[in-house]
């Protein structure tokens, strides 16, 4: 499989972070499917510590994402990248980045997606996931997401449903995924947590399933 080509039309607008295919606006994303399922008091604490997360996640997800366009895209540029990344405004940040890049998992893999938007024409939903790749010897592909933690000691939480979306809207593109992978990184560590596919797909039936009931009652 080749570097996974974008679907034509549809973009990201980072300002309202807002989906649209061509002229027309999703009314929700991935995030903002699974953040409806949360109480009121999660989304206050979310919300309160937005000023510190954010530019944490923004960083770090950025940093990977030149690392793996530059070392595994076909038009990547390994040195650009790892100038781009050495810049001083990742140095906040080191303790996350240099062990994830450093991560072995990289090295053995073939990377094919990085921030790749997808979306649902029968559910009008969208999102982004992280990226993906496929493992040479089997040819299994993985999609994953990446998240940041504050310290190596946070345990982490469930990401099933969230990557569950993503694998259900790779299906309507033709694209299958066989697993899925949360990457934690945290300051001075990394984690890989692996789930099947199916498992994901069941956690984000029930999440929509949810969701619908609350905010679609017809």
């Amino acid at each position: 499989m080749t570097w996974l080509q974008p679907i034509p039309g549809l973009r990201l607008r980072h300002s309202d972070h807002t989906y649209w295919l061509g002229d027309h606006l999703f009314p929700i994303s991935t995030t903002g499917v699974l953040s409806s399922g949360k109480s009121e008091a999660a989304m206050h604490r979310i919300n309160a510590t937005r000023p510190e997360w954010a530019p944490r996640g923004t960083a770090i997800h950025k940093a990977l994402e030149l690392h793996l366009w530059g070392n595994h895209h076909p038009d990547g540029d390994q040195g650009a990248a790892a100038a781009a990344i050495a810049s001083e405004e990742f140095d906040p940040y080191r303790e996350w980045i240099d062990p994830l890049l450093s991560h072995p998992l990289w090295n053995v893999v073939e990377v094919i997606a990085t921030e790749m938007a997808l979306c649902s024409r029968s559910i009008n939903v969208a999102g982004t996931f992280d990226g993906a790749f496929l493992v040479p010897e089997t040819g299994q592909g993985t999609l994953f997401d990446l998240k940041t933690q504050k310290r190596a000691d946070a345990g982490p939480y469930c990401t099933k449903a969230q990557l569950g979306c993503y694998i259900a809207m790779a299906a309507e593109q033709g694209i299958t995924f066989d697993r899925a992978l949360t990457v934690w990184s945290k300051p001075h560590a990394v984690r890989m947590q692996a789930h099947g596919a199916k498992e994901c797909l069941n956690a984000w039936e029930a999440a929509w399933e949810a969701y619908s009931a609350a905010q679609l009652p017809y």
